[in-house]
C-alpha cells in the first residue's frame, strides 16, 4: 500500500494491516505534518486506536535524525547561542581590565599616601615601576609675610603664606616645618604646623598662617618645607 504526504506529496510504501479498520494517524518524516490515513476497507477495527506511525520515504529507511529544514533551523540556533556566549565573554574581560586599569590607576595617585600609611608597599610601587611621590610632589609652597610682633610684652614671630597644587590630579598637603638658622646655617629653632586645607584640587591654594614666640635674635633667616607625616 502506498501513501502520500498531502503537505509535501512524499511518497510512502506501507503494509496495509498497520491501518486497522478506522485508520491511524500518521507523521510525515520529511515535513512532520501529521495526518489520518484511512485503512483499506476489509480491514478488521482494532479495540484501541494504535500510536501515530513514523513514515519512511519508499525505497529509503526511515531516517534517524530531523530532517534537513530541522536540522538547519537547530544550526542556526546553536550558532546565535554561541555568538552571544562569545559576546558576553569579551564583555566580561572588558569589564574586568576596566576595573583593573581603574585600580591601578587609585593607587598610582595615591602612592604617596598608600606609602606613607604602609610603607613595605613601597618595593611593590617599585616591582611594577612605579616610584612613590616625593614629598610634596606637584606642591609649591609660596612665603607672603613674616614679621616680628609685640603681643603684651612677648616677641612673635608670625609667618604667612600659601601652598598651591600645581599639578593636574588631587594632591594630600603634608605638615609643614619652619626653621630658624643664623648667619651660619645653624638651625636655631624649628616647629611643624598644617595648612587650612589637607587636600588640593588641580590648580587650588591653601593660606597658612604659623608663628613662634621669643624667636632668637640671631635668626638670619627663615625656611619651610614639607615634612613627612599625616596631613
Amino acid at each position: 500500500m502506498i501513501i502520500t504526504c498531502p503537505s509535501c506529496s512524499t511518497r510512502y510504501k506501507l503494509d496495509p494491516t498497520q491501518f486497522g479498520a478506522e485508520g491511524r494517524r500518521v507523521r510525515c518524516t520529511s515535513c512532520a505534518h501529521v495526518w489520518t490515513q484511512k485503512p483499506a476497507e476489509d480491514l478488521p477495527k482494532p479495540v484501541e486506536p494504535p500510536p501515530p506511525l513514523e513514515l519512511a520515504p519508499v525505497g529509503l529507511s526511515a531516517p534517524s535524525g530531523p530532517s534537513p529544514a530541522v536540522a538547519a533551523r537547530l544550526e542556526a540556533r546553536r550558532q546565535a547561542v554561541a555568538k552571544a556566549e562569545k559576546r558576553r565573554g569579551r564583555a566580561g574581560w572588558l569589564a574586568l581590565i576596566i576595573v583593573m586599569i581603574a585600580v591601578l590607576a587609585a593607587l598610582a595617585l595615591a602612592r604617596e599616601m598608600v606609602v606613607r600609611a604602609w610603607p613595605p608597599s613601597e618595593k611593590l610601587y617599585a616591582l611594577v615601576g612605579l616610584t612613590p611621590a616625593k614629598l610634596g610632589e606637584g606642591l609649591k609652597i609660596k612665603l607672603i609675610e613674616h614679621k616680628r610682633e609685640i603681643e603684651g610684652k612677648t616677641a612673635v614671630l608670625v609667618v604667612k603664606g600659601e601652598v598651591t597644587n600645581t599639578s593636574s590630579v588631587v594632591r594630600d598637603v603634608p605638615r609643614l616645618k619652619a626653621s630658624l638658622r643664623n648667619g651660619a646655617g645653624n638651625e636655631l629653632v624649628s616647629w611643624t604646623f598644617a595648612t587650612a586645607q589637607a587636600r588640593l584640587l588641580p590648580s587650588e591654594t591653601a593660606p597658612f598662617v604659623t608663628r613662634i614666640e621669643n624667636p632668637s635674635t640671631e635668626a638670619a633667616a627663615l625656611n619651610i618645607d614639607f615634612i613627612a607625616g599625616e596631613p
